[in-house]
């Protein structure tokens, strides 16, 4: 299967950790945007300057075009947690009606309702199972 793992930069390690994990049972990551953090790498610009930047264009579109290519996006959430930009790919999972699974806890938000909340990796590992069995 493939997936896009979508989360905040100050959990990459546990993105990472995922990736790895996902990988070694043979699925495929369609997207590794954990690598660079344009947040910071752009330098101290303001956000006009920010936003025309064509390389923040084809992270959108690299991104939008990863989630389409995805069977799953799994939504990596350490600690009780709302998200920014990472709410935008689950709204677009949802909306290219994919599942979306929540590995953690999240703030309360009806928003939430429809995924599949996975407290703990093994909780994560028994919904995968049935996955890979369809």
């Amino acid at each position: 299967m493939k997936f896009y793992l979508a989360s905040a930069f100050r959990f990459t390690d546990a993105v990472k950790a995922l990736a790895e994990a996902l990988e070694k049972r043979g699925h495929t990551i369609t997207c590794r945007w954990w690598m660079v953090d344009f947040k910071t790498a752009l330098g101290n610009i303001d956000d006009d300057e920010w936003f025309g930047k064509q390389i923040i264009r084809t992270i959108y579109r690299r991104s939008f075009k990863a989630i389409e290519d995805a069977d799953i996006l799994i939504l990596v959430a350490p600690e009780k947690t709302k998200f920014n930009g990472a709410n935008i790919e689950v709204g677009i999972a949802l909306g290219l009606h994919k599942p979306v699974i929540c590995l953690g806890e999240l703030e309360r938000s009806g928003m939430y309702e429809p995924l599949i909340r996975c407290p703990a990796w093994a909780d994560l590992y028994n919904v995968l199972i049935q996955f890979e069995e369809h």
